[in-house]
């Protein structure tokens, strides 16, 4: 999703190939498949992910490994959405999460990885944690996760105009306004989610740590040391992400 107000823009990067060694999509596929396992355990009931790139390829697909609860998808795109539905068999709908459109407290959890980090208004982000909390019944939960704009490479990269930053390859679509664990609290608070946990995931330095993971003993035996700076004084700095772990 973007601040961009038309869904063309997002189909024709639902029609690029990924640049991104195989190995890394799985390395980060397992560190979100193991956060949702700490965090949640099992998800159960009716619940919502939003934004469905990352759906459209088995090396990248979290839903496909989630399947003890009932899964509908989103995505502002009509091409991104039709891939995903064929890869993962989710029921899936094209709507912008701004303004879903979806039956207020449908939800009992939301998945969101790396969505609300495409707009280009800072208020978008307000607007769909909002809409979110909207869609999730009394007590449900949300998992968030937001590009880490204190990591130094992330913050290079995400300051790149776009043009640059397609020409480069370091990301294939347009990034947009984050913010870090203090903000994202204070935004979630706002929102009316009570926050639960925050953490910082996948560590390995960006562009630098990502590109090898095409060998498979670095995805094997490298990757797993970069993550064991989760736990240390460096994480708000080396982690991609910034993860929020928050309930309705």
């Amino acid at each position: 999703m973007s601040g961009r107000p038309d869904a063309a823009y997002w189909d024709s990067v639902g029609d690029q190939t990924d640049s991104l060694p195989a190995g890394w999509r799985h390395h980060a596929r397992q560190a979100h498949l193991d956060l949702v396992a700490r965090w949640i355990g099992r998800p159960e009931g009716r619940w919502l992910k939003t934004d469905l790139y990352e759906e459209r390829s088995t090396d990248r697909s979290l839903v496909g490994d989630l399947a003890s609860a009932s899964w509908t998808g989103v995505d502002v795109s009509p091409v991104t959405a039709r891939q995903a539905r064929a890869t993962v068999g989710a029921t899936v709908a094209v709507t912008d999460l701004r303004r879903a459109g979806l039956a207020a407290g449908a939800f009992d959890g939301v998945l969101s990885t790396s969505t609300l980090d495409h707009f280009d208004d800072p208020d978008d982000l307000r607007r769909s944690l909002e809409e979110i909390h909207r869609l999730l019944a009394p007590g449900g939960r949300l998992l968030l996760t937001l590009d880490n704009p204190r990591n130094p490479l992330i913050r290079a990269r995400n300051a790149l105009p776009d043009r640059w930053a397609r020409r480069t390859g370091l990301v294939p679509f347009t990034v947009g306004h984050t913010v870090g664990e203090a903000a994202g609290c204070g935004l979630l608070t706002a929102a009316g989610f009570r926050v639960e946990h925050t953490e910082h995931l996948l560590h390995a330095p960006h562009v630098i740590g990502t590109r090898p993971a095409r060998w498979r003993w670095y995805e094997r035996h490298v990757l797993p040391q970069t993550d064991r700076l989760s736990v240390t004084r460096l994480a708000p700095f080396t982690g991609h992400f910034v993860a929020f772990l928050a309930s309705r």
